[in-house]
């Protein structure tokens, strides 16, 4: 017996739900297909514990306050990993339950096990168990199988002391000295947070700087503070070598360095979850990394077969959510949301966290746009002066006519704070827009009015010597 859909989506996490939500408010069956758990990545191995395991570390490190008030946490990070494993993953299991909740109060069919893709809108669907076969039908399939940690060849990761993402958080102790391949967002997350707990921590890339996706001032102010803090950073370098030995390793380096540390983590790129789907029977076109090519409309090279999210390239599950829903709207003909939201936002989840929204500094100049930037430093607004944290918040701007292209942050909570910026952008703001705007004080929101009058303050400066120059 064959069920039947409007839309059946592969994947409940962000994409995949609000794909499947949305269609099935607006009057069309839907079923989604998941062999995990709800929620996709971010309440399993992601965001949710990874973030967890930082609010930890940021109390227990004592770097939040111990600088201003003198204290510092007298529990060891060992004596209490047992509750701290616990609160990582009662997180999870209640955004679980929420996930699994939207899912059942949109009337959504909730299908467990492996989905295989057999053509002609036919899909089946294998029980957990391997006892089950279920065949299903749809008009409309959306890909949203997520993405994995990438596994360089020849990396014996059967030893507890070589993890990825995903097993790192079952590691079952706090490393004392790990190495961690990758200089990108997870990278300097693991990093930051192996620091405040109290490990020794050298982080390897074959890049030139930290965060490649973000600021380039940021990622400086970032590489400056790993200075500070005894963490070594090896650019240029790759491992060429891991030897493993009982639960030992030696990790050996392109430059001939010579490491032994109690762990290493790899944390440099997802690969996407398009093993054992049948892409490759049906025609579905992937590129040279294996992800699902689509076009504007999240349609893949097969009419009827839609994907979004990490399958299509690795992003934030707020962005995959509105790939999902982009995708369902154009498939159904839905007047609700046509387009992803086009200022790019991104953030790192360190100690301090970075963010950004539209475009970077760099960006700017390869597109021949002649901008001006206004800064302000977080320490010097009320709120940052009693946090006794410090920071930097970064508005990029045109000259023309001050229309903000670029909000970019470093610091407590950067994350929430580059959201107004992002609103301002949206909807075609300038810096006078953000200079009228009242803010509460003491916040640190209150930096986008220092950032604004700082940067017409520069505008004006160099307005002047321009006239100066010209009538001499």
């Amino acid at each position: 017996m064959t069920d039947s859909y409007d839309l059946i989506a592969i994947g409940a996490g962000p994409a995949g739900a609000s794909a499947a939500e949305l269609a099935s408010f607006f009057g069309h069956r839907s079923a989604i297909i998941e062999k995990d758990r709800p929620g996709g990545t971010v309440t399993t191995t992601g965001g949710a514990p990874t973030k967890t395991l930082r609010e930890v570390a940021v109390y227990l490190s004592g770097l939040r306050d111990g600088d201003v008030y003198g204290l510092r946490v007298a529990t060891t990070p060992e004596v209490v990993i047992d509750t701290i494993r616990r609160r990582a993953w009662s997180v999870c299991e209640a955004l679980q339950r929420v996930a699994a909740t939207g899912v059942a109060d949109s009337n959504v069919d909730y299908i467990e096990g492996t989905a295989r893709l057999e053509g002609g809108g036919v899909v089946t669907v294998t029980a957990p168990d391997g006892t089950q076969r279920r065949t299903l039908r749809a008009n409309t399939i959306l890909i949203a199988t997520g993405s994995r940690p990438n596994r360089p060849d020849g990396i014996a990761f059967d030893n507890p002391a070589v993890c990825d993402t995903d097993t790192i958080l079952h590691r079952g102790r706090i490393p004392k000295e790990i190495v961690i391949v990758g200089g990108g967002p997870v990278g300097v997350e693991f990093a930051t947070i192996c620091h405040a707990l109290g490990a020794t921590v050298t982080l390897v890339d074959r890049g030139r700087r930290l965060m490649s996706m973000m600021d380039g001032e940021m990622a400086r102010r970032m590489e400056t503070l790993f200075d500070e803090w005894g963490i070594a950073v090896r650019f240029g370098t790759t491992i060429e070598r891991v030897i493993s030995k009982d639960d030992a390793v030696t990790v050996e380096l392109s430059t001939g360095e010579r490491l032994m540390p109690d762990t290493i983590l790899f944390a440099a790129g997802r690969v996407s979850n398009t093993d054992g789907l049948g892409l490759d029977v049906l025609g579905v076109a992937v590129d040279a990394r294996g992800r699902i090519v689509v076009d504007d409309k999240f349609q893949t090279s097969v009419p009827g077969i839609c994907a979004a999210g990490d399958v299509v390239r690795v992003t934030l599950a707020s962005i995959a959510a509105e790939q999902g829903r982009v995708a369902v709207c154009h498939a159904f003909d839905i007047p609700f949301e046509g387009v992803v939201d086009p200022s790019p936002v991104s953030a790192v989840y360190g100690m301090p966290e970075v963010a950004g929204a539209g475009l970077t500094e760099a960006q700017c100049r390869e597109q021949g746009l002649d901008i001006e930037v206004g800064r302000a430093r977080l320490e010097l607004t009320a709120r940052g002066a009693i946090a006794g944290r410090g920071g930097l918040l970064k508005l990029v701007f045109l000259k023309s006519d001050r229309k903000l292209v670029g909000v970019h942050c470093i610091g407590d909570i950067a994350s929430e704070l580059v959201g107004i910026g992002q609103m301002v952008i949206r909807f075609g703001g300038t810096l006078n827009t953000i200079a009228n705007m009242s803010m509460n004080t003491p916040s640190y929101s209150y930096a986008y009015k220092d950032a604004a009058f700082d940067g017409l303050r520069r505008l004006v400066t160099a307005q002047k010597r321009e006239l100066q120059h010209a009538g001499s």
